[in-house]
């Protein structure tokens, strides 16, 4: 027996047995191009959040006038779910070729993001942006399923990592293009401190309500942004070109047929019992995205705003959520052998409730300790949520079609337009009520979980 075959694990060898069948071989190159492509989605994406503020001062907007930028995405985002879901099933020969046209085209719409500065026009880059991103996160994830079926939950959990990786590599990518403020005196630039949509002063005392003479010392430094921009689109353009090559280089057999679903779900259920999941699946993925949208979004602001804590303090606070978001979605990757798909959401679900309840209690009781661990154990059960519910719709519901995957990223984009209402109904204006409102969406997110699979107990075969 050889040093080799003593170091080779059975997994090790089995793996590299598979890698010698030319189809398996050619779903596992497709999967990796995928994970690159994700992964720069995530930066695309996330980069938006570190560039808000330069974004603001490029279009001469105020930080209100601003977040229509997002409402714009969110909008655009509802548009690129539901013309992905129709395109998958009308084009399921070319489902590449479709990927591929849509990561080129957001190359463009990328990198024209930071060059505009008229207001109007940036809402507009944002829509067809939006359009783009969702488009290709719908299709991926969609596309993903289609290559491994039920038995791609390693697959689609790593995916969703490699997604969480790039968030992370955003504020690296875009913090050394921001513009920064140049202040001497911190106290003196936050009495002259005024809305970008105003203009700077010539030095002359002819001042007028749209004119204030600022300290030289107080006036933000050019942004760069578009740099950061450019490099993500670069990285963009990369990704559209592998898909491309794919789809020139797959082998005769492959190209320009339909692939063979024999490992999908082959579950074939009524009408009436189609609308009833679907309806239920939406109402998920709506409230456990508005879980996260509002624990990030708006929370980091009530740090500051009430609880009095420092940006930097709080800029921490959002690194360590980061960090354990990602960290979990590597975690699901070594669990899916050892719990189920439902398993693993009843276990993400029940940790969101409770670690947005004790968030909720740390807040009221000022018990500092408990609030980052809550904000920790959050991260860790939002994390599974997503990518675990398309694992078990898949294996143990129905299959991911397209009609299926557009109603799931639909509900999920709608709740950035519907969010803000319904936080404004449900919330007080202090800081209570907001960590109140999504541990009640937590809540109804674990309820409606069981409801989505009820019917299908008597139906399974």
């Amino acid at each position: 027996m050889g040093p080799e075959s003593v170091r080779s694990r059975p997994g090790t060898v089995h793996f590299r047995q598979q890698l010698q069948d030319p189809e398996y071989r050619r779903k596992f190159i497709h999967t990796l191009i995928l994970y690159f492509a994700f992964t720069v989605m995530g930066v695309c994406r996330a980069m938006h959040d570190s560039a808000f503020l330069d974004l603001a001062q490029i279009t001469g907007s105020n930080v209100e006038e601003a977040s229509v930028f997002y409402t714009s995405f969110a909008a655009g985002g509802l548009v690129g779910s539901v013309f992905m879901g129709v395109l998958l099933d009308k084009l399921a020969k070319h489902r590449q070729a479709l990927l591929a046209g849509i990561v080129l085209l957001s190359v463009v719409c990328t990198s024209a993001i930071p060059w505009s500065t008229i207001y109007v026009l940036t809402i507009s880059i944002f829509f067809v942006n939006g359009i783009l991103t969702m488009a290709l996160d719908s299709g991926g994830n969609a596309d993903m399923l289609s290559t491994w079926g039920v038995g791609g939950k390693m697959f689609m959990q790593i995916l969703h990592f490699v997604y969480a990786i790039g968030t992370i590599l955003a504020p690296l990518v875009v913090e050394p293009f921001l513009a920064e403020q140049k202040t001497l005196n911190a106290t003196l630039c936050n009495i002259y401190e005024v809305s970008k949509a105003y203009n700077y002063s010539d030095g002359s005392n002819n001042l007028n309500e749209r004119t204030f003479l600022l300290p030289e010392n107080c006036v933000p430094s050019e942004s760069q942004i578009q740099y950061a921009y450019m490099i993500a689109a670069s990285l963009s353009f990369l990704s559209g070109i592998m898909i491309t090559a794919e789809c020139f280089f797959s082998p005769p057999d492959t190209k320009g047929k339909t692939r063979k679903e024999n490992h999908r779900n082959p579950r074939v259920l009524p009408k009436w019992l189609q609308v009833l999941i679907l309806g239920n699946i939406a109402l998920f993925y709506f409230f456990s995205c508005s879980i996260f949208s509002v624990t990030v979004g708006y929370m980091m602001a009530y740090f500051v705003k009430d609880l009095g804590w420092s940006k930097e303090k709080t800029a921490n606070l959002t690194s360590v959520f980061r960090a354990g978001y990602a960290a979990s979605r590597l975690l699901c990757v070594l669990l899916y052998r050892v719990l189920t798909p439902r398993e693993l959401l009843y276990i993400s679900n029940g940790l969101s409730v409770l670690s947005l309840g004790g968030l909720w209690l740390s807040i009221i009781y000022e018990f500092e300790a408990g609030i980052w661990i809550c904000m920790v154990l959050a991260s860790i059960g939002l994390s599974a949520i997503f990518p675990t519910g398309l694992i078990y719709i898949e294996n143990d519901v129905m299959k991911v079609s397209g009609m299926v995957t557009s109603v799931i990223w639909v509900a999920a984009n709608l709740q950035g337009i519907v969010n803000p209402l319904l936080d404004f109904m449900m919330a007080t204006r202090n800081v209570f009520g907001r960590f109140y409102c999504p541990r009640n969406k937590a809540e109804i997110s674990l309820y409606i979980q069981p409801s989505t699979n009820l019917p299908l107990s008597q139906r399974r075969e």
